[in-house]
């Protein structure tokens, strides 16, 4: 196990190593003709005009983060344009409408029309073409944004220029650990998600896993919008960052949902008001802004409460099992995991709000935080299965073997009497009709006596084969004493008793003809429920074992 965990980890290590290769140092050519235009801005915030300034810094110069109805205008002469066939304009909006102009001609504009009326509108990454932008002259590009949502603006991210196919490498290359972290949260949850149904049905308490992995499927999801790479790959019609926010919204009731499952909490009347409370809260964050009375993007305090809630109670939980010794080692693991998970998320949301008070942009640790904690619990997850599925199918194979023991025969391998009384007991619970067959083997003590129990082990194994061959098609047998047989038969072969014995004889005397060395026979009798009460089994087993000896009477008599 041991080997296995360090195998893990060494593959989670040799993860992060080749991403941060693709990242540091495989960079893609082309990239390093793309212009950012972080320097020499006119700015015009509502009435307030700025000279020459640097984007980052606008945030400081502004004094504050920007406000609804804010009217926000951007100037810069770009240099160097005629090198491009066709310049590409990369620039960023949040929850504005924008407009782009080129050496005074209208370039491009959205979402004017939702600003009025006051729709919701989302973040974008806007991909321009500029081409009438050329030549060798300096060319003036404004961008001009009307902003529909306060604090949309903590800090500018800075547009970048250059050829298309640049330029979208860039996109990528720039959030590159993001985007493979992201593809691979998506596709490892929806693999983990298969296997982990396909177990389901052996092993029940694989609910935590599946949960699991659709929380790897929203965090990837989640990943991809917050950084605005799904439009690149993916049209979402406009509503990228209402995806965003809704896969972020639906985090909490997927760690409540792995949670629960872990220790069964969801029976814990306090851990279910929470769990459930935190839902309801969670899915009517998105039913609000749908119903069109609050942008779900204004609500997202509610939800860190919320998230807060559920970590605090996760923190209690855990200490209190761990006190009381109610938690496995796999799940501890399962548990550092998603504390990870939880801290990267705290870490994140800090950065955040010193970046929402203007004292600090968010580093780039922060953005990569959660991420970073996505893969650990990813990890956590593996090692917790790993561990998880040998224990169970250890404990699976050790009960099989203990029933085994149970309710199977020694000698034959067939089911013994504990295993026919319960099969009689549960088919009485019924009011289905079946069929008692009883069968005597003929002269078994004689054999033991004669020739000694090893012939008679031999005979009464060569008689399961015979009796397995004919009845065990057909219906339920077992061996319920030395030399008594039984068969149930049921449903279409309720009425082949007569036939199924007979075939039973025949397949006796080609046994005997084959070796002589013992005559091999048996006397059977049966009876049906409908014959009895049917209230009571043993009733239906009597009266077979009454035929069964007259049966056996007679067959002395004629001989």
């Amino acid at each position: 196990m041991r080997r296995k965990i360090l195998f893990l980890t060494i593959s989670f290590i040799s993860f992060l190593l080749l991403t941060l290769i693709g990242h540091f140092w495989m960079s893609p050519s082309g990239i390093e003709k793309v212009s950012v235009l972080s320097d020499g801005w006119d700015v015009r915030y509502n009435d307030v005009e700025f000279t020459d300034v640097s984007l980052p810094a606008l945030r400081r110069l502004i004094g504050s983060a920007t406000q609804k109805g804010d009217h926000i205008v951007l100037e810069n002469k770009v240099e160097g344009l005629g090198i491009y066939t066709a310049p590409t304009l990369l620039f960023e909006s949040r929850f504005s409408a924008w407009r782009v102009t080129c050496n005074g001609k209208l370039v491009g504009e959205h979402n004017f029309d939702l600003y009025e009326i006051n729709e919701f509108i989302g973040c974008e990454d806007t991909f321009l073409n500029l081409p009438s932008c050329g030549g060798a002259e300096a060319s003036v590009i404004i961008i001009e944004y009307l902003v529909s949502e306060d604090s949309a603006y903590n800090f500018y991210e800075s547009p970048v220029i250059g050829e298309y196919m640049d330029v979208l490498l860039y996109a990528v290359y720039s959030n590159m650990f993001v985007f493979m972290t992201s593809a691979f949260l998506m596709i490892f949850g929806l693999m983990f998600f298969a296997i982990s149904i396909g177990f389901r049905s052996d092993l029940p308490e694989m609910d935590m896993q599946i949960y699991s992995s659709l929380l790897y499927i929203m965090l990837g999801v989640w990943f991809l919008t917050q950084f605005r790479l799904m439009d690149i790959f993916l049209d979402t019609g406009g509503h990228q960052t209402e995806i965003e926010y809704i896969s972020l919204y639906l985090l909490v009731p997927l760690m409540y949902m792995v949670m629960g499952c872990m220790q069964d909490y969801l029976k814990d009347k306090v851990f279910l008001f929470f769990s459930v409370s935190g839902t309801v809260i969670s899915l009517s964050l998105i039913a609000i802004h749908f119903m069109g009375l609050v942008h779900i993007n204004r609500m997202l305090m509610v939800y860190q409460i919320n998230a807060l809630a559920m970590c605090v109670l996760m923190i209690v939980y855990l200490v209190r099992d761990s006190i009381n010794h109610r938690i496995t080692n796999s799940q501890i693991i399962q548990l550092a995991g998603e504390t990870v998970l939880a801290l990267s998320f705290f870490f994140n949301v800090f950065f955040y709000y010193l970046e929402v008070a203007g004292i600090s942009e968010q580093i780039m640790l922060s953005k990569k935080a959660v991420p970073l904690g996505a893969i650990c619990m990813v990890f956590a997850t593996l090692v917790n299965y790993r561990i998880y599925i040998s224990d169970s199918y250890a404990s699976k194979v050790e009960h099989q073997s203990l029933a085994r023991l149970a309710y199977e025969d020694d000698l034959t391998g067939i089911p013994n009497r504990s295993r026919y009384e319960k099969y009689l007991t549960d088919l009485g619970k019924t009011d289905e009709d079946y069929c008692v067959v009883s069968i005597d083997l003929n002269g078994l003590k004689s054999v033991n006596d004669t020739k000694g129990h090893l012939v008679g082990d031999k005979y009464l194994s060569e008689f399961t084969e015979a009796f397995t061959g004919c009845f065990g098609k057909s219906g339920f047998i077992a061996r319920i004493g030395g030399d008594e047989f039984v068969s149930i038969l049921r449903g279409d072969d309720l009425d082949m008793a007569d036939e199924l014995i007979q075939r039973l004889d025949g397949a006796l005397l080609e046994m005997n003809k084959k070796d002589p060395s013992m005559e091999r026979s048996a006397a059977a009798g049966f009876a049906y429920r409908h014959e009895t009460n049917g209230s009571d089994w043993n009733s239906v087993y009597l009266l077979a074992d009454e035929r069964m000896y007259k049966k056996k009477s007679g067959m002395k008599h004629s001989r």
